[in-house]
């Protein structure tokens, strides 16, 4: 027998209650981490948002404030500013990786690209010998056009998932084809097989993530 809608609704509600309590703790402990280095640097709040700045990246004292504070989430920064807080702080990718316990792509790897949501140009270096490198001759820099492949369809129990819950409060993005289509593409341990698995992995990302319109 299939458990009931109440039992679902429970569910839910205990596992966000638990998440929501997780996820605050380890905002509270990132910032006392990202507060402490900072001080031992000697790094007032402008002048941490002026190295932040001279990697490229926005960030106002405001925000440093409220991610020291707890109020604003580290897992909510994207990758590649979470990247430049470290560099600043003075962390190795290991170190940071250890620390903080969240992924930080490799972004001289196009593989990892897709997860930060943006497109690395790279573009050909000639060589110490003068001579230009691989990359001036792959297909795209000789003006072949490479058709794109086509996505694979959305799984059915996702979109069974953003039917049975996506209307309720807080779980609209389980209807959504950005949701839908990034956490079909992303790396899973074990594949969700059924709605309930899909909106458990919904509810754990949710505040962690914003996923950037697909490109077909």
């Amino acid at each position: 027998m299939a458990p009931s809608d109440d039992g679902y609704d429970k569910f839910a509600r205990e596992y966000e209650e638990f998440a929501e309590k997780g996820l605050q703790e380890r905002a509270e402990q990132h910032g006392r981490l990202i507060k402490r280095r900072r001080l031992e640097l000697g790094l007032k709040r402008p002048a941490f948002v002026a190295e932040i700045q001279k990697l490229g990246q926005d960030m106002s004292a405001d925000y440093l404030n409220k991610l020291e504070s707890g109020a604003r989430h580290l897992s909510n920064a994207s990758p590649v500013l979470r990247d430049a807080i470290r560099a600043v702080l003075g962390f190795s990718k290991e170190e940071w990786v250890e620390k903080i316990g969240l992924y930080t792509p490799d972004f001289n790897n196009p593989d990892a690209e897709w997860y930060a949501g943006r497109i690395v140009k790279f573009e050909s270096q000639p060589s110490t010998d003068g001579r230009n490198t691989a990359t001036a001759f792959t297909p795209n820099a000789l003006g072949y056009q490479i058709p794109k492949q086509p996505l694979p369809p959305i799984p059915d129990p996702l979109i069974d998932a953003g039917i049975i819950y996506g209307d309720r409060p807080g779980m609209e993005g389980l209807k959504e084809y950005r949701w839908q289509r990034w956490m079909e593409r992303m790396p899973h341990r074990r594949r969700p097989q059924t709605p309930e698995e899909w909106l458990s992995l919904y509810l754990d990302l949710r505040d962690k993530i914003d996923p950037p319109e697909p490109e077909e």
